[in-house]
């Protein structure tokens, strides 16, 4: 699957009425010339998942840095490195995804938090 579609289908999933009114994905354009991405995972199988940050300089338009901040994967990198750091996050969850048995105590647990204080949060 190409880096796009993955994306595509990731936030697909993530969006449930409530979430994506609140966190998101933005892709902008910085001015030195380079990509700023930043994927917000609150309430989502990785929100408690550690993140290594990376910090790649080849040459001063070909460079990548990522990283965790609170609950956001938060990217900066050249004009030709928005691929690259895709290819980083995707490679992450995939190395991180939770069991099946995780995913499924995780969305009864915020299903009780909803019912419990009758707030919309994401499952």
């Amino acid at each position: 699957m190409n880096l796009l579609s993955w994306l595509e289908e990731w936030y697909t999933s993530i969006c449930n009425g409530d979430w994506e009114h609140q966190y998101g994905i933005t892709i902008e354009t910085m001015d030195n010339p380079g990509w700023h991405l930043k994927i917000n995972v609150t309430y989502t199988l990785y929100s408690d998942i550690e993140f290594d940050e990376v910090r790649i300089e080849r040459t001063e338009h070909d460079w990548v840095w990522c990283r965790k901040v609170d609950y956001t994967i938060d990217c900066m990198g050249g004009p030709q490195n928005l691929t690259e750091m895709l290819e980083i996050v995707r490679k992450w969850m995939s190395d991180n995804k939770p069991d099946p048995a995780v995913a499924e105590e995780y969305r009864q647990a915020i299903t009780e938090c909803r019912k419990l204080y009758d707030i919309h949060l994401p499952v």
